[in-house]
C-alpha cells in the first residue's frame, strides 16, 4: 500500500484568486496616491497663487501710498503748503510734474488696446514698453495699465548743511542714488522744491542746480533749507500686464505684471508671472470733503477725463492671477468681479486655477500735486 502524497505548490484558482486581491490591492495604492498628488498639486498650485498675489498687491499699494510724497507737510495744512517746481519746461519727458495732463502723479490707461502708454510734456500719449512676445504688442489686450510718481525708490537723505538758495545741496554719507539728470524733491515743513540735478559731486553727495534748458528754469532754490530738509529721488513707475513669451509644459501663455521706471537704462521687471487681468478703478472726491463720492473706470461706471485725475483719493486695484501649470482635475470655474459677478468656466482643457486678489487703497500723500 502506497503513502498519500503531499500536495506541493498552489492551484490554478488560489493563483487567480491571490491575482486578483493583489490587483485590487495595487489598484486601491494607485488610487490613494493619484488622489494625494491631485490634492498636492491643488494645494501647491493654490498657496503659490496666493503668495504671488499678496505680494504684487503689496507692492502696488506700497507705491500708491508714497504717490505725491512732499516729506512732512501734510495736504491739509494751512495756509497750504508751498510746492515750488523749478524744473525747466523744455527738460526732457522724464520730469515729475510736467510729463502728466494737469499736474497729477497718478496716470492710466483703461483696457489697453495691446500697448500701455506713457505721457510726454504735452500730455500726448506714446507707446513704450518692450515686446516681450514678438506679437507688436507691448501689453495684454483688455488690460489697465497704472503709471505713478512720487519717491518711490523709498530712500530719504537728510541735508548735511544748511542749503543757501543759490548753493549745492550737500546730502548725509555717500549715495549712489543721485544723478545728473535726476528730479529731486527737497523738502521740509514748510514746502517743497522740486529741481533738476545738473551735476553730482563727493561722492555722489553733492547735488547741484544750476538753470538750462534742459534742466532747471532758475539756478536757485526758492528759499534756504535747514538741518531738517530731507531729499529724494522722484520717479515715475508703471505697472502692466504683458505675455511673458514663455508658455507652460501645456503650451499656454504666461501672463505676467511688470513694473517699469522711466529710466532707458532699466528694463521693465517681471514681478509675478501668472497675472492674467489687471484692472483699475479710481475713487474721487469730487466736493473736496475727503470722502470717495464716485468711481471711475469701473463696471458700469464713467470712463476718467482729465480733469479727474486731481481728484483721485483712493485707487481699488484688482489682479486676476492663475496658477502656472494645471493644478484641477476638471476646469474650475472663478468669479471676476471687474467684468462679472457670475462663475467664469475657462475653456476646455485648461486646468488652471484662479483666484481674484483685490484692495483699495488710500492716496495717502496728495502734497506734490
Amino acid at each position: 500500500m502506497s503513502a498519500l502524497k503531499r500536495q506541493q505548490g498552489l492551484t490554478l484558482v488560489e493563483l487567480m484568486i491571490a491575482t486578483a486581491l493583489s490587483l485590487t490591492l495595487l489598484a486601491g495604492v494607485l488610487l490613494v496616491f493619484s488622489a494625494n498628488k491631485a490634492t498636492y498639486n491643488l494645494q501647491n498650485g493654490l498657496s503659490v497663487l496666493q503668495e504671488n498675489g499678496r505680494y504684487a498687491i503689496q507692492q502696488i499699494a506700497s507705491d500708491i501710498q508714497l504717490a505725491g510724497y512732499g516729506g512732512c507737510i501734510s495736504p491739509r495744512v494751512s495756509p497750504a503748503p508751498r510746492i515750488i517746481n523749478l524744473v525747466s519746461t523744455n527738460a526732457p519727458k522724464t520730469d515729475f510734474l510736467d510729463g502728466f495732463p494737469d499736474q497729477t502723479f497718478f496716470q492710466g490707461r483703461n483696457d489697453e488696446t495691446g500697448k500701455y502708454h506713457d505721457y510726454d510734456d504735452a500730455g500726448t500719449e506714446m507707446d513704450i514698453g518692450p515686446d516681450f512676445d514678438g506679437d507688436g504688442n507691448r501689453g495684454d489686450q483688455g488690460t489697465d495699465s497704472l503709471q505713478i510718481r512720487g519717491p518711490l525708490d523709498r530712500k530719504l537723505d537728510y541735508v548735511s548743511g544748511a542749503v543757501i538758495t543759490s548753493g549745492t545741496v550737500d546730502v548725509q554719507g555717500f549715495s549712489d542714488t543721485f544723478e545728473v539728470g535726476d528730479y529731486v524733491a527737497i523738502s521740509d515743513c514748510a514746502g517743497v522744491d522740486i529741481f533738476a540735478v545738473s551735476g553730482v559731486g563727493g561722492g555722489g553727495t553733492t547735488l547741484a542746480h544750476a538753470a538750462g534748458g534742459a534742466t532747471n528754469s532758475q539756478a536757485n532754490l526758492s528759499r534756504g533749507f535747514g538741518l531738517d530738509a530731507t531729499v529724494s529721488k522722484l520717479v515715475s513707475r508703471t505697472y502692466f500686464v504683458a505675455d511673458t513669451g514663455r508658455d507652460n509644459s501645456s503650451g499656454q501663455d504666461i501672463i505676467a505684471l511688470y513694473r517699469e521706471d522711466e529710466d532707458p537704462a532699466t528694463p521693465a521687471v517681471e514681478l509675478v508671472d501668472g497675472v492674467e487681468d489687471f484692472q483699475v478703478e479710481y475713487g474721487l472726491d469730487t466736493d473736496l470733503d475727503g470722502e470717495i463720492d464716485a468711481f471711475r473706470n469701473g463696471p458700469g461706471a464713467p470712463t476718467m477725463v482729465a480733469t479727474d485725475w486731481p481728484n483721485v483719493v483712493a485707487i481699488r486695484v484688482s489682479l486676476l492671477l492663475s496658477s502656472i501649470e494645471a493644478a484641477s482635475a476638471t476646469s474650475a470655474p472663478y468669479t471676476w468681479f471687474p467684468v462679472q459677478n457670475t462663475p467664469i468656466t475657462p475653456a476646455a482643457g485648461d486646468l488652471r486655477v484662479r483666484q481674484e486678489f483685490s484692495a483699495l487703497i488710500s492716496v495717502r500723500n496728495g502734497i506734490l500735486e
